[in-house]
């Protein structure tokens, strides 16, 4: 399954995504996330690891995470290591006239789930994550900083 969304911040590039990449932030901006933690040392790049637990359709998840790309200013990935499917998402922002634009490409392989409910999963995926997206949108832009 693939999502993709884009929405406009408000906000200064590094902002927007030095807010996205500070994992603790996640369950200030995503409904479903009840725990977010950085697992590894040090500053975030290439190599840090994390951990989220979202609860969803009656069910609590726990993916481990790993970055696989980043680049400050430019571009975040990350991709799981471990949890019940796999998920990868790709975090990237341009600037624009009214701030910056954030694009996200989610890619999770959901087995089962997929084949037997497909579109339905796929439309509640792409809803919830645009909500995600727009409550993002409105703490930054809610935020006295920057």
């Amino acid at each position: 399954m693939k999502v993709e969304t884009s929405i406009t911040i408000d906000r200064p590039i590094a902002e927007v995504l030095d807010y996205v990449t500070q994992v603790e932030n996640t369950v200030r901006w995503t409904e479903n996330t009840v725990e977010a933690i950085q697992t590894s040392d040090g500053p975030i790049g290439t190599g840090s690891t994390c951990r989220v637990v979202s609860q969803a359709m009656g069910r609590r998840f726990t993916h481990e995470f790993e970055v696989t790309d980043y680049q400050p200013g430019v571009r975040y990935a990350v991709n799981s290591t471990d949890g019940p499917f796999p998920v990868n998402m790709v975090y990237t922002v341009d600037e624009t006239a009214e701030g910056t634009k954030l694009h996200v490409v989610t890619e999770a392989d959901l087995g089962s789930l997929m084949s037997m409910a497909g579109p339905l999963v796929r439309r509640m995926a792409q809803k919830q994550i645009e909500t995600d997206h727009h409550n993002l949108k409105r703490v930054l832009e809610s935020s006295t900083s920057g």
